[in-house]
């Protein structure tokens, strides 16, 4: 139950992000070229004037840091990142073919806006898939797809996406959310007839 000291806690902690006002005012030293005393308490001032007026919203789902799953999550995204780069220049180079494209709807396990944002930013960087929109209400993302020749790279393109956002919950998840990953549970907060996502539609 929150009680309305916890509410006021949340909503203090939501206007005086301390990470914000550090980099506000570190942005502020760096836009005035000249380290003071007098340039710091201003961005630290102009970054609580940004906390209150516009607060920034609570974000439920995350967990903990987790130094092991964070690693292997960049070390996989670098990997991507070099695959994915070779074959689209392999593509660019292929002459008499021309590619087609689709848009592919993927329904994520968990609910977390924190993941959603984590997920489509890393589907994002990779060469040859792009993120076009994201339903927060359904915790779902549709990505333009490179090259897709058939329903295997359609259902390719979905694993892809449910890879990473296991990856991100691997670094940051909590511990019912890693075990529910294990064993092909529901996450937490989520009914089981919606853990499949919707299906791709080709253009």
């Amino acid at each position: 139950m929150i009680t309305p000291r916890k509410s006021a806690e949340r909503k203090t902690r939501a206007r005086f992000h301390p990470p914000m006002i550090i980099m506000c005012a570190l942005i502020w030293v760096l836009l005035w070229g000249e380290l003071s005393i007098f340039n710091v308490v201003a961005g630290a001032l102009l970054g609580v004037l940004i906390g209150l007026v516009f607060p920034l919203p609570s974000i439920a789902g995350a967990g903990r840091f987790r130094p092991i799953g964070l690693a292997r999550l960049l070390a996989s995204l670098i990997f991507d990142l070099v695959r994915s780069s070779v074959a689209v220049v392999i593509l660019i180079l292929r002459f008499g073919d021309q590619p087609r494209n689709a848009i592919v709807g993927v329904q994520l396990r968990s609910r977390s806006d924190l993941y959603l944002t984590q997920t489509a930013e890393m589907v994002s960087l990779v060469p040859g898939t792009l993120v076009v929109e994201a339903r927060r209400s359904t915790s779902t993302l549709y990505l333009h797809v490179l090259n897709v020749r058939g329903e295997d790279d359609l259902e390719l393109a979905r694993r892809i996406v449910r890879t990473n956002e296991a990856r991100v919950i691997r670094a940051f998840g909590t511990r019912a959310e890693i075990e529910a990953l294990k064993t092909g549970a529901p996450m937490p907060g989520v009914p089981d007839q919606t853990a499949n996502g919707p299906g791709g539609e080709q253009r």
